[in-house]
């Protein structure tokens, strides 16, 4: 499965990086990341509880930060197997910042490869889709709460839906 889109944020590259960089901060913006802990410099461990479709699951995952050069070219890999379904999860996640001249926002463009093997499988594309798209409003939310501080949500402008 493959998803993508931008995030808008009224926020300075600078400070979105800074950010989306630090994994145990990032971890307050996933919905349901757990016990996150760093293993060394670019590699983190923790849990994540997620409830996808009619199943609830717990995985366990390990992430790396396989590139990270300021501002385009930031690289994640997370390997994860659910503790009730040992359901394995394998996702690819790159992410760019652009600055928008004028206003000092930034655009956070996405882009994730999520392979799942297991039970969780065959509940369908469709589902897991759903399920992610849910978990990317989320982090958005949060993203914007904790960058752009005081100033007013942007209510014009969201995430882009995921697409194939």
């Amino acid at each position: 499965m493959k998803l993508d889109g931008t995030i808008a944020i009224a926020a300075p590259p600078d400070a979105v990086w800074e950010l989306v960089i630090n994994p145990i901060s990032l971890a307050g913006c996933m919905p349901g990341v757990q016990d996150i802990r760093q293993v060394d410099e670019r590699t983190f461990e923790g849990t994540i509880q997620a409830a996808v479709g009619p199943i609830d699951g717990r995985f366990a995952f390990r992430s790396v930060l396989a590139r990270a050069d300021f501002p385009s070219d930031l690289l994640v890999t997370v390997e994860g197997t659910d503790s009730v379904t040992k359901s394995r999860l394998v996702m690819d996640v790159s992410a760019a910042l652009t600055g928008r001249d004028g206003d000092g926002a930034t655009d956070l463009a996405y882009q994730a490869t999520v392979q799942i093997k297991g039970r969780l499988a065959i509940l369908g594309e469709m589902v897991l889709r759903a399920t992610a798209g849910m978990m990317i409003g989320e982090v958005s939310k949060c993203l914007r709460s904790q960058l752009e501080g005081r100033r007013p949500a942007n209510t014009t402008r969201s995430a882009e839906p995921p697409t194939a």
